[in-house]
């Protein structure tokens, strides 16, 4: 069985305006970014970052740091290869939903919406197909 297991470095938030709070209609653009640090026979570890801001601009959310993805090689490089060119890996979706108390804590903090918990289904991932290739068995 395939484990994903998420350490957080990074966390930052700010808000730009008063006027905005839990009611205020919003939607979200998020940058995300995933890369492939190291890999080794039975695991994998990536950097991620998910920047999360609200249109109109009222906040901006943070969160980085780093997943281990523990597994066979084959359920390895299914959490990471996407289900067609413009979708984001599976691997992503299960950090988003490991890091989405941290991004819900900070909204409620700042008095603004709350991110949506499957808000990165439609999201571009920014990553070069170098940052997760595929493995290559010698």
């Amino acid at each position: 069985m395939v484990e994903v297991e998420v350490l957080v470095k990074k966390v930052e938030c700010s808000k730009f305006s008063e006027k905005a709070d839990e009611g205020s209609e919003v939607t979200f653009d998020v940058n995300a970014s995933l890369s492939e640090t190291e890999r080794n026979s039975g695991w994998l570890a990536l950097k991620f970052d998910i920047g999360v801001e609200t249109q109109p601009s009222f906040a901006k959310l943070s969160v980085g740091g780093s997943a281990i993805v523990k597994g066979s090689n084959d359920e390895i490089q299914s959490l990471i290869t996407p289900k067609d060119q413009n979708d984001i890996p599976p691997v992503f979706m299960k950090i988003y939903q490991k890091v989405y108390a941290i991004l819900y804590l900070l909204s409620g903090s700042l008095t603004i919406p709350h991110p949506a918990p499957g808000l990165l289904k439609t999201t571009r991932l920014y990553s070069s197909p170098s940052e997760l290739a595929p493995a290559v068995e010698a």
